[in-house]
């Protein structure tokens, strides 16, 4: 049982580091989560559509400069908008 769990444990790690260390990147004007959880901020609260890349872009430097993560814009492949995440 215990070696079970040992290597359920190892498992779990590689697929965490694989997962972090992919090369997959989200592209200009693309989203990577095509769902609509894409949609949802971490809170469950829906994320907000800016109209124009530059005022999302200008949201994003905001938030930036106010906290310690760096956020970015981008376009969203599902609604067409544009949102900020995380980079």
């Amino acid at each position: 049982m215990l070696v079970a769990g040992i290597v359920l444990g190892l498992i779990a790690l590689a697929i965490y580091a694989l997962a972090r260390t992919s090369t997959v990147t989200r592209g200009t004007g693309t989203s990577l989560r095509r769902t609509a959880s894409s949609h949802v901020n971490v809170n469950g609260s829906p994320k907000r559509a800016y109209p124009t890349m530059e005022a999302a872009r200008e949201v994003a430097r905001q938030q930036s400069a106010s906290t310690s993560q760096t956020m970015s814009a981008y376009k969203c492949g599902t609604c067409k908008n544009f949102h900020i995440g995380h980079s």
